[in-house]
C-alpha cells in the first residue's frame, strides 16, 4: 500500500468532543440493586470500593468502584480519549466489568456528492455538526492498481499531484475508537467532493463487557491489546 500524506491531527475527538479523567471520577452513582422486599443490597465488596488511578507520561487514566457495585472509568493518551461506565463484581481475584448501558459504537455513511466545478474529485468526512473530522485512517480501493493509505485532514482530500488512481471505493477505520466502515463506493469525477458522514453514538465510550481486573493488593491490572493498565489505589 501507498502512503497518501504524512503527519497528522493529534486527534478525531478535536471535532467530536474530549474527556477529563477527573470530572469523570468526581461524579457521583446513583446505581444499587434492589432485592425482592425493596431494600437495598451492595452488589460488590466494599473493601475493594475506591479510586484507582494510573498515570504516566502523557497518559492519565481512572476508575472508581463504588460501593454499590457500579464502576466508572476514564482515559487520556495521545489521540485518544475514552472513558466508561457499569457494574463491576469480584470473582476470585479478579474484578469483572460490565458495561452498563452497553455503548453504541460509531458509523460512517455516504452522505452527498456536491458538485464543484473545475476542481479534483475530493472526499471530506464530516460529524452531524457539519465540521470536518481529522485524524481518521482511510483506504482507498484503485481501479487496476494497489490501494493508497492516508487519513482525513480536517477538510477536503484530493489526491497528491501526479497520482494515476482511479478510485473506486473507500474504507474508514479508528480501531481505537472502534471505528470501522464498511466498503463505501466512489464515483471519483473531476468536478465532485463526495462527502461522508460520522455518526458518533458513543464516541470515546469504552465497552468494557469481560474485562478483568487483576487485584494485587491497593492494584489492579487491566490488560488490554495495546497495553497494560496498572490503577494504584488513592489513599484519602
Amino acid at each position: 500500500m501507498r502512503e497518501a500524506r504524512r503527519g497528522r491531527y493529534s486527534r478525531a475527538a478535536l471535532a467530536l468532543g474530549g474527556w477529563a479523567v477527573a470530572a469523570l471520577l468526581s461524579t457521583p452513582s446513583a446505581y444499587a440493586q434492589d432485592t425482592k422486599d425493596g431494600s437495598k443490597e451492595t452488589a460488590a465488596p466494599a473493601s475493594l470500593a475506591g479510586e484507582y488511578v494510573d498515570s504516566q507520561m502523557e497518559m492519565v487514566a481512572g476508575i472508581r468502584l463504588n460501593a454499590d457495585g457500579t464502576f466508572r472509568y476514564g482515559l487520556t493518551v495521545g489521540s485518544l480519549d475514552e472513558r466508561g461506565q457499569g457494574r463491576w463484581k469480584r470473582v476470585g481475584d479478579e474484578i469483572v466489568l460490565t458495561s452498563d448501558p452497553r455503548p453504541v459504537a460509531p458509523t460512517i455513511t455516504a452522505a452527498q456528492v456536491e458538485e464543484t466545478g473545475g476542481t479534483p474529485f475530493a472526499i471530506r468526512l464530516v460529524a452531524p455538526s457539519g465540521n470536518d473530522v481529522p485524524g481518521v485512517d482511510f483506504t482507498v480501493e484503485c481501479a487496476g492498481g494497489e490501494p493508497i493509505t492516508g487519513y482525513t485532514v480536517g477538510g477536503p482530500w484530493s489526491m497528491p499531484d501526479g497520482e494515476q488512481c482511479m478510485p473506486r471505493a473507500i474504507t474508514f477505520a479508528k480501531p481505537s475508537y472502534r471505528l470501522q466502515s464498511p466498503r463505501l463506493r466512489l464515483d471519483a469525477r473531476a468536478g465532485r467532493t463526495a462527502t461522508f458522514l460520522l455518526t458518533p453514538n458513543d464516541f470515546g465510550v469504552a465497552d468494557m463487557t469481560g474485562m478483568r481486573l487483576k487485584i494485587d493488593g491497593k492494584t489492579l491490572t487491566l490488560h488490554r491489546e495495546d497495553g497494560t493498565l496498572n490503577f494504584k489505589r488513592v489513599e484519602r
